[in-house]
């Protein structure tokens, strides 16, 4: 009887150890991607709304709200699970009719996003525009009247005085284009010089 008694006080110990040994992970928790519908489930979900497979999401809108429409202010209980069917599978195919690339895209493409990237790509353009056409801008905003007195850079003596511009001035040789007129410091003699040497060329004497 004794040992009786001892098999007694083992067998649930042993009806317990494989409870004990069971993985967590099969009693029932989340995996990962549990919650997105399978192509199976997409496909019943189309069917409650009343659906084809691969309807667009104004199409899955208007039926959803169609169909919520027809149920009584007070449904029976039977109204009532139809009507939690529907909303399910509305959610169901709400929630995995954007595929993640396309997610991604409306983030890119979102006003707070959208307008700090326009204003940067504004700017570079803009800056890169300057960069190109630097050389005419600097001709367009650098105009030397009479009497100003102007250096060669890296120069230290004036090289002389403006004495008028020309904006088509016809040289001995080539096209005509903007000079200026220049007397030689210390000189009565006038020289005629490229606006465009004068401008990237020389600086005013201070």
């Amino acid at each position: 009887m004794g040992n009786t008694g001892a098999i007694l006080e083992e067998e649930p110990e042993q009806a317990s150890a494989p409870v004990a040994r069971r993985p967590a992970g099969r009693t029932g928790a989340a995996r990962p991607g549990a919650g997105k519908p399978s192509t199976l489930h997409l496909q019943r979900y189309f069917e409650v709304l009343g659906l084809k497979s691969g309807a667009t999401l104004d199409a899955i809108n208007t039926a959803y709200y169609m169909l919520v429409k027809r149920f009584p202010e007070n449904p029976t209980e039977e109204d009532e699970a139809q009507l939690q069917e529907i909303k399910r599978a509305y959610e169901m195919l709400k929630r995995a009719h954007v595929p993640p690339r396309k997610k991604a895209i409306k983030i890119v493409l979102s006003k707070r996003l959208l307008i700090p990237f326009m204003s940067l790509l504004i700017v570079v353009a803009l800056g890169t525009l300057v960069a190109f056409n630097w050389g005419a801008i600097k001709l367009s905003m650098t105009h030397y009247e009479p009497g100003a007195v102007l250096r060669l850079k890296g120069q230290g003596q004036p090289y002389g005085e403006v004495t008028g511009f020309d904006p088509q001035h016809r040289w001995d040789t080539g096209n005509p284009s903007a000079a200026y007129s220049i007397r030689l410091q210390g000189s009565q003699d006038v020289v005629w010089v490229g606006e465009r040497l004068v401008v990237n060329g020389m600086i005013p004497v201070k």
